[in-house]
């Protein structure tokens, strides 16, 4: 009589063994069974499906993002315009209740030179010319306008242009070009007067419209930063005297970098490394340049100076 030992579970536990799927997995392609090769196709082309599906997404080449954008700015703009069209009765009744401030038959182009002239005179601006032009337009689209050439800073530059609405009459700057010269602004503008209109006052009607095209993130005040200033950039401790200097512009490629500078004896090129007076440039990219004194350092950027 013989007798046969079955380990416990060994046969039951056979199919799902290592070994027993790495032999169907060695199986050649050409063995494999019909259904087999059905369920590799499918699984294929739901990963294929999948991927493309994702790359769609992420690249918007629907454009669903996009428009989701552009219709929440345009939600912002409706919000915007229809605030605003909630205080045209209140702007049009305190217009219909301001009278103009004189015709146009009694207002003349000498009355436009003094009270130019007496603004700048006031806001210590330096007219250089003051040329008024021929009239055009009829009844209160009249204009005349006023060629101003001056120097001044750019402190007494905005005194004077905010002045211009306290004016008896509309006067508006256009075509206004200012140029930093050796010690002050050169300002040449065209001043178009409008002698049958007036500026509107400063009254509440106007202060609820300003308020109601701003949002509730925009309340705070504007303050206008003078372009042509020189501040000194400052490091720790207390810097030296530093000469005036000015980053025109900076030419870089793969292997080196020059900087065009604007210094008080003239235009200058430098490297990296490059001793400029008694500083030394060490770094340059395409923001612009460090300088190195000692243990203090410096930046000068693109269209600032120190």
């Amino acid at each position: 009589m013989s007798t046969i030992f079955v380990e416990s579970g060994g046969a039951a536990s056979a199919p799902f063994s290592p070994a027993y799927w790495l032999r169907r997995l060695r199986v050649p392609l050409a063995a494999w069974s019909l259904r087999r090769r059905w369920l590799a196709a499918l699984l294929i082309g739901v990963l294929v499906f999948g991927l493309g599906a994702h790359g769609w997404i992420v690249a918007d080449l629907s454009g669903v993002e996009a428009s989701r954008v552009a219709l929440a700015a345009g939600v912002q703009r409706l919000a915007k315009a229809r605030r605003s069209l909630a205080q045209l009765p209140l702007l049009r009744r305190a217009a219909t209740g301001r009278p103009v401030v004189a015709p146009a038959a009694s207002w003349s182009s000498a009355d436009d030179v003094r009270i130019v002239s007496e603004l700048a005179a006031e806001n210590r601006v330096a007219l250089l010319a003051l040329e008024p032009g021929a009239a055009s337009g009829e009844g209160i689209e009249r204009m005349r306008p006023l060629q101003l050439t001056a120097h001044t800073d750019f402190v007494h530059l905005m005194a004077f242009l905010h002045g211009l609405s306290d004016l008896p009459v509309l006067i508006v700057p256009v075509d206004v070009t200012v140029k930093q010269e050796a010690t002050a602004l050169s300002v040449s503008a065209t001043l178009r007067v409008f002698s049958a209109l007036r500026p509107a006052a400063s009254n509440d009607a106007a202060h609820a419209f300003d308020d109601a095209s701003l949002d509730a993130d925009d309340d705070e005040d504007i303050v206008f930063f003078d372009p042509f200033a020189h501040p000194q950039m400052q490091a720790a401790g207390e810097l030296p005297e530093l000469s005036q200097l000015r980053l025109v512009g900076v030419l870089r490629d793969r292997t080196r970098g020059l900087a065009l500078l604007d210094t008080p004896d003239g235009a200058t090129t430098v490297a990296s490394g490059q001793q400029l007076g008694a500083e030394r440039v060490t770094r340059l990219d395409a923001l612009g340049i460090t300088l190195a004194k000692g243990g203090t350092t410096r930046t000068l950027a693109l269209a600032e100076a120190s």
